[in-house]
């Protein structure tokens, strides 16, 4: 464990990066908080010793002004919180038991979809594509059949529907979405959307988050063919982009599997949005951890 005092010393002597700060706040060794102050001392610090050795903003490797030059955003769970839909799904779920005539608490239905979510999500895991609509279907089979009922992917009520899934007239976006996104695209950043998502999905629900100003680029999975993890339609996102290096992206999501793990491979700067899991193997290891979006503004440059 860091003590403050310890911190404050590496603080004041610019001995520690923004890297560091964002590896310890996700080990939960520092707080949010003095995370932030670090980041901002240690990046001001890297600039003085740069422009005395003649090197420039880009000094000793911090996170320095001008170094990057896209922020590319996973969608759900990221740019909206799953829990604002939270009573629509409860609903669903709700529908779909009653309909066979299944009558569980609330909490038995959601721990039996949950069961049937992550089973589904293991067996998919190593496809590079697939779509998402068939994915939902899969899942919403397997949590009927956890419940005792026969079901298949033929039958009406289990297949996909973009509306029921994702209850769009509930949808919002997390209040600093907005001018996070705006605030990175007035410095002259790419700001794109990169999502596992169906292209009939992504229609039902980005309207309505009223984002559309702030966003240079979208890229679904439908469209690149390739599901995150898989490098296919990072590649894609990033020739949308102008084909950065990739170690001048940033890619902000809130899944270690698909986000951060895809976009390290690629040599991007993962940030993720939440907790790291416990036991997280490195490559799962986000590079900083936030809470909060606008928290992106002392990162990016």
């Amino acid at each position: 464990m860091i003590s403050p005092l310890a911190c404050g010393s590496l603080r004041g002597k610019g001995m520690i990066s923004p890297l560091a700060c964002g590896s310890l706040r996700g080990k939960g060794m520092i707080s949010p908080l003095l995370a932030a102050r670090l980041r901002l001392a240690t990046r001001d610090a890297a600039v003085r010793l740069g422009r005395c050795a003649g090197l420039g903003r880009t000094a000793l490797g911090y996170v320095a002004a001008m170094r990057h030059r896209a922020v590319f955003f996973d969608l759900g769970g990221t740019l909206f919180s799953y829990r604002t839909i939270n009573t629509h799904f409860d609903g669903l779920l709700e529908e779909l038991a009653r309909g066979r005539g299944v009558e569980r608490p609330m909490d038995e239905l959601r721990a039996a979809y949950r069961g049937a979510m992550g089973r589904v999500m293991f067996d998919w895991a190593a496809r590079p594509y697939y779509l998402h609509r068939d994915l939902f279907t899969e899942a919403h089979v397997a949590f009927l059949r956890a419940l005792g009922v026969d079901a298949s992917a033929d039958d009406p009520d289990v297949r996909f529907s973009e509306g029921r899934v994702l209850g769009e007239p509930e949808i919002a976006p997390r209040d600093d979405a907005s001018k996070t996104l705006a605030a990175l695209r007035d410095r002259g950043l790419h700001v794109q959307i990169v999502s596992n998502i169906d292209n009939d999905q992504l229609e039902a629900v980005w309207p309505r988050l009223a984002l559309h100003h702030h966003v240079h680029a979208i890229t679904t999975s439908e469209e690149a063919r390739s599901c995150k993890p898989d490098p296919g339609i990072f590649r894609i996102a990033l020739a949308k982009a102008g084909d950065p290096d990739p170690s001048s992206v940033v890619f902000v999501g809130d899944s270690v599997l698909h986000d951060v793990a895809g976009a390290k491979a690629l040599g991007m700067t993962s940030v993720l949005i939440g907790e790291v899991p416990p036991g997280a193997p490195e490559k799962l290891q986000p590079d900083h951890v936030i809470d909060e979006l606008s928290e992106l503004l002392e990162l990016v440059d």
